[in-house]
């Protein structure tokens, strides 16, 4: 009968879950860069508004 606290066990089971997350691994690296290149693009976007929001603000201003 195998005890509890069975070494040979927790060391499979540790094994175990360190393969799925090598596994698991690129998916994750190529969904991490895929969100942080959305988030450039995001913000490269949101600071063109900006800007030509303020270069309208600046320009009525200017003007009148």
């Amino acid at each position: 009968m195998p005890q509890r606290n069975d070494p040979k066990r927790h060391a499979e089971r540790m094994f175990k879950a360190r393969q799925e997350r090598q596994a698991d691994a690129p998916k994750a690296l190529a969904e991490y860069y895929a969100a942080q290149e959305k988030l450039r693009e995001r913000t490269k976007e949101l600071r063109q508004l900006r800007l030509a929001r303020e270069a309208k603000k600046n320009t009525k201003r200017k003007t009148g």
